[in-house]
């Protein structure tokens, strides 16, 4: 049962809970897992790029202003949106093979991450947790940790009587498996799961099949990953998937002008679905979400949709260890969703809050 997030005298039927998750999520079951600013094989990318001067420019100030380290966003924002001059300089070209190397950088780093330690019993437990009471988790994560343990609870390929989440219906959208790109297997599962991860920037597993042209139609997107063994493939059938499939993902950092996030289809849809969810919710809870700067399209849903919600009904889940690092916290979120209590920041991290709400004993420790 939903015990942590139910108020006395409250109706469980009533309660719909919505988790807003951040990269500082991810790092809680994954200790290794990059943040949004981290080490992104900056010193590589430098040397790879030493001959190019826009796409050097350009990278070298964004190490200087991160100490050495890269806003991955930040930099992904400024080399997928482009300055006007970009064009007259015939920086273009450049930055946008800086931009695939970015991308790449990041889906190593995340790769790297699901190699080493991971708090998997208690990640599974969550996933478990959401599954069956069928809650929504709206993300800005690029990585698909999440989504594998959400596959883990009760993996299936053909619709069950009990709870499930399944990648084909579970972001919000009918995303097919990459193996329809080069085979005809039958389509049995839900185009709805139980409940729904919609992933805001896209996914490190969303795939463009090749062809298709920006901006890309609904059914453009595949999933492709290699924890969805939907059917045995061969090597050849492998091989075939990689050739019709884009070599990049699907993924949208924050633009600067003429948003991708209102251009995409996909991505127009995946947030009609987060905002209606949040428009419904009753109770909402942050999970290492930081508010970046660079996404103001976020900031600009959450003031919008969340201004009834009584400030009682939203909690903060972070990490803040010293005094001052849990009033920059409340700081933050209050500047953009205006007076949350004190009460409702848990400051442990997601870790032990995850703990505590599978046992129904969401608690509020600041």
């Amino acid at each position: 049962m939903l015990m942590g997030d139910v108020k006395r005298g409250e109706k469980l039927s009533e309660v719909r809970s919505v988790f807003i998750l951040g990269a500082g999520f991810t790092r809680a079951f994954l200790p290794t897992a990059p943040l949004i600013t981290d080490d992104y094989g900056g010193a590589d990318l430098v040397e790879k790029f030493k001959g190019f001067d826009h796409a050097s420019r350009v990278l070298d100030l964004e190490l200087s202003r991160a100490n050495g380290q890269i806003d991955i966003e930040r930099l992904m924002t400024r080399l997928d949106g482009r300055m006007p001059y970009d064009f007259d300089q015939g920086a273009n070209e450049e930055l946008g093979m800086l931009l695939t190397e970015v991308k790449k950088s990041l889906i190593k780093r995340i790769q790297v991450a699901r190699s080493g330690l991971v708090y998997t019993d208690e990640l599974a437990e969550f996933a478990r947790y959401c599954v069956d009471n069928h809650l929504t988790c709206i993300t800005f994560n690029y990585d698909d940790v999440l989504d594998e343990a959400l596959w883990n609870v009760r993996p299936t390929y053909t619709p069950i009587g009990k709870p499930y989440w399944h990648p084909d219906g579970g972001y919000g959208f009918f995303c097919r498996p990459s193996q329809l790109s080069v085979e005809d297997t039958p389509i049995e599962m839900d185009v709805e799961t139980s409940m729904l991860l919609l992933k805001l920037h896209g996914s490190i597993n969303w795939y463009p099949r090749r062809g298709y042209l920006k901006p890309y139609v609904v059914d453009a997107i595949m999933h492709h990953e290699s924890w969805f063994a939907g059917f045995k493939l061969r090597e050849a059938t492998r091989q075939a998937i990689s050739l019709h499939m884009e070599l990049e993902p699907f993924i949208v950092p924050p633009v600067l002008f003429k948003s991708a996030l209102v251009e995409q289809p996909i991505l127009r849809l995946v947030w009609h679905r987060a905002y209606d969810a949040l428009r419904r919710a009753t109770r909402v809870t942050f999970v290492g979400y930081s508010f970046p700067t660079t996404d103001i399209a976020a900031s600009v849903l959450f003031d919008e949709v969340l201004k009834t919600l009584p400030r009682t009904d939203i909690k903060v889940v972070n990490v803040a260890k010293s005094k001052n690092e849990k009033q920059r916290t409340r700081n933050a979120y209050q500047a953009i969703l205006g007076p949350i209590p004190e009460e409702q920041f848990d400051l442990r991290g997601a870790l032990d809050w995850s703990r505590d709400l599978v046992k129904g004993q969401d608690a509020i420790v600041s």
